[in-house]
């Protein structure tokens, strides 16, 4: 089946991670309708983070990064911000690269798509093709089958996570290399923190 020209729409948004929660909820249900629907959106996902990649390199000023903080800090806070910078104060001699600090009140959880399944983004490292963040499984859910292109770290903060038919409760580490594949879920519900490759595969 082809997808129709909103799913098209839905998908992007979603990849660009613009989508509102009307828009989440439309695009989930059409994916319930149609689980068949999951290779296009992951199709999208990775079309969207191979764009940054396909600009031809371009020359950095050597105290670009260094001016780009400092204008940072001069900025004032705004509850719009999902992402605050606060510098450390450190010695002269230490490195003092601001620390990223994410408020847990300005990060929204987002539908994955996937019907009981939510994302709070944490960070993405662009470089390493990485992101860091917190899932929340509904009780009863199940994460669709995927194949690992990178180590995923898996910690339970609350609940229980069935993984590869093993049950993992709250303080449990799960860790899977590059090339495995596993559908994990969850009796009970449950919390997770992960950091996984933004390049894995939906199977299913």
């Amino acid at each position: 089946m082809m997808p129709d020209e909103e799913f098209n729409i839905l998908a992007a948004l979603q990849a660009l991670d613009t989508l509102d929660e009307s828009e989440n909820r439309a695009l989930t249900e059409k994916l319930r309708a149609s689980p068949q629907l999951q290779s296009e959106r992951a199709a999208w996902e990775a079309a969207i983070a191979a764009i940054a990649y396909t600009a031809p390199p371009v020359a950095v000023a050597p105290d670009l990064k260094n001016r780009l903080f400092q204008r940072i800090a001069e900025l004032p806070p705004t509850p719009a911000e999902s992402v605050n910078l606060k510098p450390i104060v450190t010695s002269p001699t230490e490195n003092n690269t601001p620390s990223l600090i994410v408020r847990s009140n300005d990060v929204r959880w987002k539908s994955y798509g996937v019907p009981g399944v939510w994302l709070r983004k944490l960070y993405i490292d662009k470089q390493k093709r990485e992101i860091t963040c917190l899932m929340r499984l509904e009780p009863g859910s199940t994460f669709p089958l995927h194949r690992h292109a990178g180590s995923e770290e898996v910690f339970v903060l609350e609940g229980d996570l069935i993984v590869e038919g093993e049950i993992c409760h709250q303080g449990d580490y799960i860790r899977s290399v590059p090339g495995s594949t596993h559908s994990p879920l969850t009796q009970g519900g449950c919390l997770l923190l992960m950091k996984t490759s933004t390049d894995n595969e939906t199977l299913v």
